[in-house]
């Protein structure tokens, strides 16, 4: 596979989404881009709930095949529940943090987990007590990182197995939004900071 700007880029979601998704039917997500966590999903038959901040981005990512899309807010568990028959959900991914993260913890089932490994909003994120103690909720984090630090060789190449034909056919392919040279480093980290997709530097 060619190592161009989009597949370096592209590889790093992939890896990240894959190392948290876990048996089960149903996954929850506010994540950015969704349409990696989407495409992950589908090719391990898991089903997707997907939250999304605006609006006007549900039906890209229905196109994209997602199960269900729903506008972060007040209700959402109550909302989600509605959607999905009621059926359990045992992960939430998030990297928004903020008030979202209780949403997403709320969306669980008894002894499910929630993974946060980004805070876009920039807030603290909030989470339930009585979710915790009484439902066995579990919080934790994630860094690409350290799981490279403890993963088994098995489990390393068994991730590229799957990840690396869906890169290299395109079913995986997170939006990039802008290519800059090293010259246009600032104006580079200021698109990157507005958390549109993905932003590649170039060598001169």
């Amino acid at each position: 596979m060619p190592v161009d700007g989009q597949s370096s880029s592209s590889i790093t979601w992939p890896i990240t989404a894959f190392t948290r998704f876990a048996s089960g039917v149903w996954c929850a997500s506010a994540i950015s881009p969704a349409c990696t966590v989407i495409a992950i999903a589908k090719s391990l038959e898991i089903r997707t709930v997907n939250i999304v901040r605006r609006e006007e981005v549900i039906a890209e990512l229905k196109s994209l095949g997602a199960d269900v899309v729903l506008v972060d807010g007040p209700g959402l568990a109550k909302r989600v529940a509605a959607e999905t028959g009621g059926a359990p959900i045992g992960l939430a991914l998030d990297v928004v943090g903020g008030p979202s993260t209780l949403n997403l913890m709320n969306c669980l089932a008894p002894k499910g987990v929630l993974v946060i490994y980004s805070g876009v909003s920039g807030q603290p994120f909030s989470g339930s007590a009585p979710s915790v103690i009484f439902n066995e909720i579990s919080v934790r984090g994630f860094w690409l990182g350290h799981w490279r630090k403890t993963a088994t060789d098995d489990a390393i190449a068994k991730m590229y197995d799957h990840l690396v034909p869906m890169v290299a056919s395109g079913a995986i392919s997170p939006p990039v939004v802008a290519s800059y040279n090293l010259d246009g480093f600032s104006d580079a980290i200021a698109q990157a900071a507005a958390f549109k997709g993905k932003v590649i530097l170039t060598p001169n």
